[in-house]
């Protein structure tokens, strides 16, 4: 029988994971029915490259080695495709594989490549580029800036970064049009959520997922030291009181003044107006069985 080819798409400076990632791959299909490749990116590296990388290579599976922003580069590449998208999780947060149930252990997420199956998520496309998991305006979003300026890494790193934010927190005003109807809010954080949960395990979202056909807005109006601190701990929610969740297909994002405003977990600046549309069914992931 003819192998399967794997194509294994590194990011050397993900996280604290900088290197192994090959022969630790290279051993683990030893002697199994599989062909691996690789291919390391750089920090140059852009989608239409992993395109080439990929047709060049026409593989079974496209592994993304990375956190959330290299697994978007890859999914990117990936958009409507019948390939599927495996993940070994090596970037400082990991939120999207978290959302997906793919352990943060390398043996036990190759083993996933082996043992998991194939299932569809929706994407959104925001500002011309995708979100798989997480986007928001406000708190979090300056939280990541401090994050990516900072130089602790991991969830210590984020867990700082969120504190110190809480200094820049915001009450904000929008206009939302979410599908055919309107709403003006105040708000301190506004989250386009695919997903149910930031990596630290706080449910932002706890009726949302990835295999569904919409996605959620999520309009946080008040924050508070407590609030930000359950963003901080494992399976704790936020208080519903002080936030309301649309379901949507379609938004339209107006604010009255500039906002910070990530996308999964790349800070994006500071933005006035914010457009998002669900993309059903966009890319096959490769998933725990």
């Amino acid at each position: 029988m003819q192998p399967q080819k794997f194509l294994f798409i590194i990011n050397p400076s993900a996280g604290a994971r900088t290197a192994g990632w090959i022969p630790l791959i290279e051993e683990f299909f030893k002697g199994k029915s599989i062909s691996p490749e690789f291919w390391v990116m750089t920090s140059h590296t852009q989608s239409e490259q992993v395109v080439d990388i990929i047709e060049q290579s026409a593989p079974d599976k496209v592994v993304a080695v990375g956190g959330d922003g290299t697994i978007k580069l890859v999914a990117t590449a990936l958009l409507n495709k019948k390939i599927p998208l495996g993940i070994l999780p090596a970037g400082s947060a990991n939120g999207l594989a978290y959302e997906l149930g793919i352990p943060e252990n390398p043996a036990a997420a190759l083993q996933v490549l082996l043992d998991g199956k194939a299932r569809a998520i929706h994407a959104l496309a925001i500002q011309q580029e995708i979100c798989l998991h997480l986007s928001d305006l406000g708190l979090n979003a300056w939280a990541m800036k401090r994050f990516n300026k900072g130089g602790k890494r991991g969830m210590w790193g984020y867990a700082l970064a969120s504190i110190q934010a809480l200094y820049y927190a915001r009450t904000f005003r929008l206009s939302l049009t979410i599908d055919d109807n309107n709403w003006k809010e105040k708000a301190t954080m506004v989250v386009l959520a695919n997903g149910t949960s930031y990596r630290t395990g706080a449910v932002i979202n706890p009726e949302g997922s990835l295999f569904d056909d919409r996605f959620e807005v999520v309009v946080m109006k008040q924050i508070s030291i407590i609030e930000t601190l359950k963003m901080l701990i494992r399976s704790r929610s936020f208080d519903p009181e002080k936030l309301v969740i649309y379901p949507a297909k379609k938004v339209q994002i107006q604010c009255r003044k500039r906002v910070p405003f990530q996308i999964d977990g790349e800070f994006r600046g500071k933005v006035r107006f914010v457009e998002a549309e669900i993309l059903p069914e966009a890319i096959q992931m490769w998933v725990p069985a």
